[in-house]
């Protein structure tokens, strides 16, 4: 368990988080009460996301060169499946996708390039969802 939460989240590139925030966008709109957002269909309320040191680390250490200031929170709307790993043809859900930012608050581009077998983003996602992988 103690490496799973270690490494949870994945890298994802500027095109797929925009994808998905718009989804979340998309989403809310339709809602009446803020309290819906969180809501699938089923009732479930999606409550938090783990994001594992291992991923975070090389997050805020590849930004291009760049001086990391903070990380900007996202939040989206993602497809998943029923174990709560992002998969294209799943339900979507609420995700939260993390982004570096500059002094200036801009988002870094994410520099995954030197690191091997990591896909080229710019941000991470697909932490480990709640209620999924809660420890309640």
């Amino acid at each position: 368990m103690k490496e799973k939460i270690r490494t949870a989240g994945s890298f994802f590139v500027q095109k797929e988080v925009e994808k998905h925030v718009g989804k979340h966008v998309e989403h809310i709109k339709g809602k009446k009460a803020s309290s819906d957002v969180f809501h699938d269909e089923d009732g479930q309320i999606r409550r938090a996301e783990l994001f594992g040191k291992e991923v975070i680390t090389k997050l805020l250490n590849n930004s291009g060169g760049k001086e990391v200031f903070g990380i900007r929170i996202y939040y989206g709307h993602a497809p998943e499946d029923k174990d709560g790993n992002i998969k294209e043809g799943g339900k979507l859900r609420p995700r939260l996708f993390l982004v570096p930012v500059d002094e200036n608050g801009k988002d870094i581009p994410f520099d995954a390039s030197a690191l091997k077998g990591e896909p080229n983003g710019n941000a991470v996602g697909g932490g480990l969802p709640c209620p999924q992988a809660c420890n309640e």
